[in-house]
């Protein structure tokens, strides 16, 4: 067993050793201080293989670490990235914490590059819960992934909501409702397409008694734009 906590502890330090870079994320959460381990940073952007240890708030206890193979972020004018340990922004952050499924506890979405459309940034989500214990959620990740960058976050309605767009002319967005089982279900969804002539074809699916109705309208886009 101590063997085990023994080569545990230098592969967490052998991690922190590869990380060039050091800087702390004390404003992005209401209950986490983060600290931050990454590999490269050049030019006022830092990125690369990178280490997170979370540590609540009022305890001090530190988290298991998370990890990220490209964390990618960027520094003001005014922060050097050699000086160690170096404050970022509560919106600098490559970390988003909220409740991204309605339940009370908060989650976490950590950068993992630019993957999204049109090389937007990419997110992994893990799931917060009463045990302090974040476990990532594939279906979340996938939003936070795959389309125009973070998804968008409702807590009125709770609500997410993802963007889409194809060139200039043509954009979704697509909102979800989250089941019981922390599976983001489709509920409503907007196209605007004006690529053909001067109209903008405006579709609408939004989910009633449990089928999906769809609208299509078509409006000057002058007119229409001018309205948004």
């Amino acid at each position: 067993m101590k063997r085990l906590v023994m080569m545990s502890l230098l592969v967490l330090t052998g991690l922190f050793a590869q990380a060039q870079y050091t800087f702390l994320a004390n404003n992005c959460s209401g209950q986490y201080n983060v600290k931050v381990f990454v590999a490269s940073c050049e030019g006022g952007n830092c990125g690369g293989k990178a280490t997170l240890v979370l540590s609540d708030k009022i305890t001090g206890k530190e988290l298991e670490p998370f990890h990220s193979l490209d964390l990618d972020f960027n520094l003001s004018d005014k922060q050097n990235a050699g000086l160690g340990w170096v404050e970022l922004g509560k919106y600098q952050s490559p970390l988003i914490f909220g409740d991204f499924n309605f339940d009370g506890f908060e989650d976490m979405a950590i950068r993992n590059g630019n993957h999204g459309a049109y090389s937007s940034p990419s997110f992994d989500i893990y799931l917060g819960s009463a045990n302090q214990k974040f476990i990532v959620n594939p279906e979340f990740t996938k939003l936070a992934s795959e389309n125009l960058g973070m998804f968008d976050v409702d807590r009125k309605t709770k609500e997410l909501t993802i963007h889409l767009k194809s060139g200039c002319c043509y954009q979704q967005r697509i909102t979800y409702k989250v089941t019981t089982k922390d599976i983001p279900s489709e509920v409503s969804s907007v196209i605007e397409d004006s690529s053909i002539g001067d109209d903008v074809t405006v579709i609408t699916r939004k989910l009633v008694d449990g089928k999906m109705q769809k609208t299509v309208e078509k409006f000057k886009t002058k007119e229409y734009y001018r309205e948004q």
